[in-house]
């Protein structure tokens, strides 16, 4: 199990404007940088947030598998 600490936030799907223009998601973790990020971009920032929303949905309903 990860340990908190005080200084941690809380994991989150962030949505990113890139400098062309489009945009992609990340996963920011604990220590708030990205452990993930969207392999696609997106024109809107609608279809990246419903992107954001779908991976969120296969993430928590992912099995593990131990080798």
């Amino acid at each position: 199990m990860i340990k908190r600490d005080d200084s941690a936030v809380s994991p989150h799907f962030k949505v990113v404007h890139q400098s062309d223009g489009r945009f992609h998601w990340e996963l920011i973790n604990p220590h708030g940088t990205p452990a993930a990020r969207s392999m696609e971009t997106f024109a809107t920032e609608d279809e990246a947030a419903a992107n954001a929303e779908y991976a969120r949905g296969l993430i928590s309903s992912a099995s593990i598998e131990r080798s």
